[in-house]
């Protein structure tokens, strides 16, 4: 019995937590997205895309338990408030692209991680009154790069769950097959809050 409670009473610190070494590892991130900048022209994102709830799927490999590189999939979902007053409106934003993420401290409960990035940004805005569609925008354009910092809980060797900061950089080229003229096109950029879960196998 005494020995039982020992186990159970040792920190957390104790118990292995660095994950294996090299390997893969799958993630879920959950953010809200803050946009500013221009979309195209003089629109703002603002009231073209709005703020955005956005879900992330992610699969990476690690090189060693430190540095990983992966792929990533996000698509959030928006409203723009200047453009929802006589009407139900609603946006969508597709991100996806490639991520490099180095990681301090991997055996540690709390461990700090920073990563950059860059890829494609798609958006489409639609314009609804009484269930019929009568407007609706594609945009296309890129990723023109993304950093990221965050702090992962480790509870295991499989899992941590953490907060994270992102800031990113875009631009819209296109609207479906039409391109944008070079003096219509604006950057933006994107900050999002968030959480993230990464489960290493």
């Amino acid at each position: 019995m005494v020995s039982l409670f020992l186990l159970w009473a040792a920190p957390v610190e104790a118990l292995p937590l660095e994950p294996k070494g090299a390997g893969f590892a799958l993630g879920f991130r959950a953010a809200y997205g803050i946009p500013s900048g221009k979309a195209v022209g003089s629109a703002k994102m603002m009231d073209v895309i709005g703020e955005t709830a956005a879900a992330q799927v992610e699969f990476a490999y690690f090189f060693n338990s430190q540095l990983s590189l992966g792929v990533y999939f996000q698509l959030g979902f928006g409203r723009a408030p200047a453009s929802c007053i006589e009407a139900l409106c609603g946006s969508n934003v597709r991100r996806y692209g490639i991520d490099l993420d180095y990681h301090f401290r991997p055996g540690a409960f709390v461990s700090p991680w920073v990563g950059v990035g860059l890829g494609f940004e798609d958006a489409t805005v639609e314009l609804d009154e009484e269930e019929s569609v009568f407007g609706s925008m594609p945009y296309g354009g890129f990723d023109l790069g993304h950093a990221h910092v965050g702090v992962d809980l480790r509870l295991n060797r499989t899992m941590a769950v953490g907060p994270y900061l992102s800031a990113s950089l875009g631009q819209y080229r296109r609207s479906g097959s039409r391109d944008f003229s070079s003096h219509s096109r604006s950057v933006h950029a994107w900050i999002q809050p968030g959480l993230r879960m990464q489960l290493h196998f």
